[in-house]
């Protein structure tokens, strides 16, 4: 029979760990980027309840796309990636909270492999987004007793609860501003925000003087490919000149889709020859890779116009904008015209 005396611990044991779970809500539930919230939790989750090891296990549904992608530079030992079919077998499509010591071996595709071999009892936590099962939030330890099936699960569906629930807020919060920013087709940060970032960029230099580059961009047979194959060859295009821009330029360097098939890059401290070659190298680099659509091979070419500062002597937004594209127009004239009657691509071959 229990006393008052245990009664009474475990009332302050139980009050402890909501303590706990109230202060980890409140220092997680404020960030505003997945990642950091996902980095503070698995943090603050394992030093507030000393527990061995804490790691976050997603799934590969295509939901989960935008949280994947936004927890991508995190170690693999604390946000692991399996397959949806895997993660349900492996619980059982559990709802709640699962906890076991025998026969963890049943989990071995949820754990990386350093813990694995560590561990002795495991809490799974099942995580929801929109009524769907999007991963779990795993507590192991190895001590063998820690999570035995008979403990009770209060507070761990406490905790998987609230996990859920911030996750998604955050998430979302994190896509609207995203959204907000960006390009909706090529994922290249939008013209609102090139002209926001190039104002930046111009207030910095004038408190430190420095060379800033301007490139503006544009596809040359963008119409054409729209006319031969259709706007979803067209849409495709764009992504893929996009994603050479994105891969070609430095950390501290920008891409932008300006409108239509135009592009805008914004290269800090590079001056004009610098920002030429770098142009010229994304140029020759998207000439020596054409767009593979549904086994056609589609040309991809590229005009650019480049100003620097050092080039004018007014330094504004309007200034270099007009500037590069007067160059770009240039450079466009300068190529010579492609026949109509000349096909973009020569036909697929059928042997």
């Amino acid at each position: 029979m229990t006393t008052i005396e245990e009664l009474i611990e475990t009332a302050r044991k139980n009050e402890e760990i909501a303590r706990r779970l109230f202060d980890i809500e409140v220092q997680v539930l404020n960030l505003s980027h997945c990642k950091d919230f996902v980095e503070q939790l698995l943090e603050k989750v394992q030093s507030g309840f000393n527990i061995d090891y804490v790691w976050l296990t997603l799934t590969d549904s295509p939901g989960n796309d935008f949280i994947r992608q936004a927890l991508a530079s995190i170690e693999a030992d604390r946000v692991r990636i399996i397959p949806t079919l895997d993660f349900l077998q492996a619980t059982q499509s559990a709802r709640e909270p699962v906890l076991v010591n025998q026969g963890v071996g049943r989990f071995r595709i949820l754990t990386p492999k350093p813990v694995f071999e560590q561990l002795g009892s495991i809490a799974v936590l099942p995580l929801m987004m929109n009524n769907s099962l999007i991963g779990s939030l795993n507590l192991g330890a190895c001590d063998c007793e820690r999570y035995s099936p008979e403990k009770d699960r209060y507070f761990l569906t406490q905790l998987a609860v609230k996990v859920s629930l911030s996750l998604a807020s955050v998430s979302a919060r994190e896509q609207i501003n995203f959204l907000a920013t960006r390009d909706p087709l090529t994922r290249l940060r939008n013209r609102r925000e090139m002209e926001e970032s190039l104002e930046r960029e111009l207030s910095r230099i004038r408190r430190h003087p420095c060379p800033l580059a301007v490139v503006f961009i544009d596809c040359d047979d963008f119409k054409p490919v729209n006319d031969t194959f259709g706007h979803d060859c067209g849409d495709a295009y764009l992504k893929h000149v996009a994603c050479h821009l994105a891969e070609m330029i430095r950390l501290s360097d920008s891409a932008f889709r300006f409108a239509g098939d135009e592009f805008v890059l914004l290269l800090p401290n590079q001056n004009t020859e610098g920002a030429s070659v770098i142009a010229q190298r994304i140029r020759e680099q998207l000439l020596a890779s054409p767009l593979n659509y549904h086994g056609v091979k589609v040309p991809v070419s590229i005009s650019f116009g480049v100003a620097c500062t050092e080039q004018l002597t007014e330094h504004s937004a309007r200034a270099l904008l007009k500037y590069a594209d007067q160059k770009l127009y240039e450079m466009k004239r300068l190529k010579p015209v492609r026949s109509r009657d000349k096909p973009l691509v020569s036909a697929p071959s059928t042997s």
